[in-house]
């Protein structure tokens, strides 16, 4: 058995029907998808060699060699080259690291319509790489990758502070990032949420459709019990990085925590003076949405109170900054800029939104800044910790974007909105900043503290 031959599509297709995980994490999708083998010996004489897979509902009702039709047909084609196939498939990559590295690459199908799926595809790579251990000897999955609690375990914290570091011979170095991020929050953070003008946006808001108010009504207690959320669950780092002595990062987070409270209170007075609205909001809040910030959000923070270690820190910060700050907040507030900004409504609303984004982009620097520190200085273990988490809560990010636009007949949604065209902006915003950490692999500290804030 070969892979990509019939035998082993038709092993593939077996596995599948007899796994149940696969159907429970597949049971939304519809549509067929080829597996293309790029680099494929039979190349020369033939345009197609990949696999064919007709996915429905959980179950794959035709697995075979794919033809020319199968490939104009099929909602995806997935196009790697064997020693990426092999990676996937020994499971030393995770398929969706694949495809934001761009060693599996999107040659049919769009990004933003896959990645709602990336569960159902994650188990699909499981049950084919149980099929795969019988193909060129493959090796067990990497334990490494799949698992997400590796550990570097560190002392235990000593209830002493760090030694005083302002007067000491090292002082406080101004050259390094976070006090870089530092002089931008004194000079650019520095504004009040009471004195924001919110009368014409009461006037332009008593002039939406209902569904149009519905839609910001959701956006926004979306944004308002995120930023209550992460306002809350910020203090264990800022105790982690203090009791590392890194005076300069604590320096940074004070203004990080300032500006989160800020913006619970910016939302808030939308509601109160804007929307007039005083009941209960949560009903907006999906079940995505609450795993995310009711378990997720405040487990990986709160794990830092009794867990030091890099690993835990990267964690934290790969669910903070990257998940809900890169991925959540931002798409955001480009969601904001299509209703508001380019329909020149709602100004007070607009300079809330602007005033945010210039707070959250010192955020997300911070938060690529600490997990590349982590990167140089731990090394690979901290690297597959943030490669994994990623992997484990991105899916249910792109699930939120989705769900917001769900309560909205297809044809007809406020402002005319189109979800994927947000999904999009989120996964390229992502892949954006996780490539720049995956760089501190092959870099120094040095390097990173040259980073550049993301404005």
């Amino acid at each position: 058995m070969e892979l990509f031959s019939d035998v082993w599509a038709q092993a593939l297709q077996s596995a599948l029907r007899a796994s149940e995980s696969y159907q429970h994490a597949a049971r939304g999708w519809e549509g067929a998808v080829v597996l293309d083998w790029s680099d494929a010996p039979s190349r020369a004489s033939t345009n197609d060699c990949g696999v064919y897979l007709d996915l429905w509902h959980g179950d794959c009702r035709v697995a075979r060699v794919a033809t020319s039709a199968d490939y104009a047909s099929s909602r995806y084609v997935l196009s790697a080259d064997m020693a990426s196939w092999l990676t996937v498939l020994e499971g030393r990559m995770a398929p969706t690291t694949a495809i934001l590295r761009g060693k599996i690459k999107l040659k049919r199908g769009s990004l933003g319509g896959l990645m709602p799926h990336v569960s159902a595809a994650t188990e699909l790579v499981r049950v084919a790489q149980t099929v795969s251990r019988d193909v060129y000897g493959a090796t067990e999955p990497n334990k490494d990758i799949a698992a997400p609690n590796v550990n570097i375990r560190v002392t235990e914290a000593k209830t002493q502070r760090a030694p005083l570091q302002s007067t000491s011979a090292i002082g406080i170095r101004f050259n390094l990032f976070p006090m870089r991020l530092w002089e931008k929050a004194k000079r650019l953070g520095i504004w009040n949420p009471a004195d924001i003008d919110f009368s014409q946006d009461r006037m332009d808001w008593q002039r939406l459709a209902p569904d149009e108010q519905d839609m910001l009504l959701r956006l926004t207690s979306l944004f308002q019990a995120g930023e209550e959320s992460v306002t809350l669950e910020i203090l264990p780092l800022l105790d982690v990085i203090a009791r590392e002595g890194r005076l300069e990062e604590q320096l940074y987070l004070t203004s990080f925590l300032w500006e989160e409270a800020k913006h619970v209170e910016a939302f808030r007075r939308f509601f109160d003076h804007v929307a007039e609205v005083t009941g209960d909001l949560t009903h907006y809040h999906s079940t995505s949405y609450r795993q995310l910030f009711t378990d997720e959000l405040p487990a990986a923070m709160g794990r830092l109170r009794t867990d030091r270690s890099p690993i835990a820190q990267a964690r934290a910060s790969v669910t903070y900054n990257m998940i809900v700050e890169g991925v959540l907040a931002e798409t955001g507030y480009h969601v904001y800029h299509r209703v508001l900004v380019e329909r020149g409504i709602m100004p007070g609303m607009q300079r809330v939104a602007a005033l945010l984004k210039a707070d959250e982009s010192r955020h997300l620097a911070y938060g690529i800044f600490l997990l590349s520190r982590l990167v140089v200085e731990h090394g690979d273990p901290v690297w597959q910790a943030i490669s994994s988490r990623m992997d484990e809560l991105l899916p249910g990010a792109i699930q939120i974007i989705n769900e917001a636009f769900a309560a909205y007949p297809v044809d007809h949604r406020p402002f005319n909105l189109e979800p994927e065209v947000f999904v999009q902006f989120a996964m390229t915003q992502f892949q954006r900043r996780f490539d720049r950490i995956e760089r501190a692999r092959r870099q120094s500290i040095h390097d990173v503290h040259a980073l550049e804030a993301m404005e």
